[in-house]
């Protein structure tokens, strides 16, 4: 089951309508729902974009509950649950992949609500407001999340900040939005103590420490110890001043070994899309966030696309790119038809620009590295004996010395790389202004003033020939 996170990012206006844990999976379940009415039924998606229509659904209320993940079997309490949300005000505010506000809205979530009685109890009705639903039929506002990982989160705190982080996952930087924390404690808590509405400043965060050890640390624990996700949170906190203005989640590889999961796929497929350029851990990234169904649906939908193409004497620019795009078609529940052909190959097109930027880029880092290497290393051994080896004698005599013995036992001379980096380290951590002296000019401490440096060089050169 592939399962929709609510529309990025959505906070209540009320107080009173904070969401519990069983609220939001409430909310979750009733747009999971009206997304595959929705995509049953022929033009019905074109109808609520164009022409602002929406449908009543209806479902038993243990179906309800059953989707929602939700245990036991207290209707009585889910009843009440779906009149909060009824009654919900919601503010919308979707963020693009730049984190760059696109929409901002306010809405009640349902625009009604009906429970059966008589022969019809245990039913449940309901509609949602057609401008809220053409938002949450928008592929791009969504994200295909692990049923198994939501299961393990006990706090809406928690579940909140899965649902709001996890789909950055399969962004080339893995990192989220960087977005204002009163934003992001909003998005976590609803209306709380943390942020209050300054006529003057706006909305303001109080306290910011207690509600980072209150409740950002628990529910980042908590998503980070749920075994179904091969990803830890590291949380970064962005400052202005000494103050932390925004926050931001990164997305780093657990240690232990992965579930595997794209392992119980056939290795027909595994191997398929090694070839169109995928590395291991990005058929992980995958295998969490789609079905195996998706996938293969996907790579058939590629094939045919592809035949297409060469009878048409043209071919695809980057199958992977388009693979990707094929597969944000499927997810959504998309046909071949809703397909668009043109910006598919304009978006490969730009992908492949941005991953041959970013190759180039990170070989001009590991070009600079070396360049500070060799700077570091030559002006080391140029300082006088007494100082060169005051230092080393403090270096070896260190926890950081001690750990590079097998390092510092092969001599030291500008041939033992690793030596001096480890010294080199250890100068940055310790003595930072002492480092500072091995790179007096600009373009041996930073990366940009390197480039421009390098490029007047280049500039030199040229014109001397």
């Amino acid at each position: 089951m592939r399962k929709a996170v609510s529309a990025i990012h959505a906070a209540p206006v009320k107080a009173e309508h904070n969401q519990s844990l069983n609220n939001r999976r409430l909310f979750d379940a009733c747009i999971l729902l009206a997304q595959i009415d929705c995509r049953k039924r022929d033009g019905l998606v074109k109808r609520v974009v164009e022409d602002r229509v929406s449908p009543v659904f209806e479902t038993r209320v243990t179906d309800l509950v059953r989707l929602a993940g939700i245990p036991g079997k207290n209707y009585v309490r889910i009843y009440q649950e779906l009149d909060q949300l009824y009654d919900m005000d919601l503010q919308w505010n979707i963020v693009g992949e730049d984190a760059k506000v696109e929409w901002e809205m306010k809405s009640h979530f349902l625009s009604s609500l009906g429970k059966g009685k008589g022969h019809r109890r245990g039913l449940v009705r309901f509609s949602i407001d057609p401008a809220i639903l053409a938002i949450l039929l928008e592929p791009s506002n969504w994200a295909t999340l692990s049923l198994q990982a939501m299961k393990g989160l006990g706090t809406a705190a928690a579940y909140a900040l899965y649902q709001n982080a996890w789909r950055y996952i399969n962004t080339h930087a893995k990192v989220t939005a960087a977005l204002p924390t009163a934003t992001w404690i909003e998005l976590l808590m609803g209306h709380s103590r943390y942020v209050v509405d300054d006529p003057k400043q706006g909305k303001r965060v109080v306290n910011y420490g207690d509600f980072k050890r209150r409740v950002l640390i628990d529910a980042l624990n908590r998503v980070n110890d749920t075994p179904a996700l091969s990803y830890t949170l590291e949380l970064k906190e962005l400052r202005s001043g000494t103050r932390v203005s925004k926050l931001q989640f990164k997305f780093i590889p657990k240690k232990q070994a992965s579930l595997g999961l794209p392992m119980n796929w056939p290795e027909d497929v595994l191997r398929v899309l090694g070839n169109l350029g995928f590395s291991g851990s990005e058929i992980e990234d995958l295998s969490q966030a789609h079905s195996f169904e998706v996938v293969a649906e996907t790579l058939l939908r590629l094939k045919a696309a592809e035949g297409r193409l060469k009878a048409a004497e043209r071919a695809i620019t980057s199958k992977k790119a388009y693979f990707n795009g094929i597969l944000a078609n499927v997810a959504s529940g998309g046909t071949e038809d809703d397909l668009n052909v043109a910006k598919m190959e304009a978006e490969a097109k730009v992908q492949e620009a941005q991953r041959a930027a970013q190759v180039r880029n990170e070989r001009r880092k590991e070009e600079f590295a070396k360049h500070q290497s060799a700077v570091f290393s030559g002006r080391f051994f140029q300082l006088a004996e007494s100082d060169r080896l005051q230092m080393l004698a403090d270096f070896e005599s260190s926890a950081a010395g001690k750990r590079a013995r097998i390092l510092i036992d092969k001599g030291w001379n500008p041939q033992n790389v690793g030596a001096l980096a480890c010294l080199r380290t250890w100068l940055a951590e310790q003595k930072a202004g002492l480092l500072e002296q091995f790179f007096p000019n600009p373009e041996d401490r930073g990366f940009d003033a390197w480039l421009a440096w390098r490029l007047d060089r280049a500039e030199a050169l040229g014109a001397n020939e």
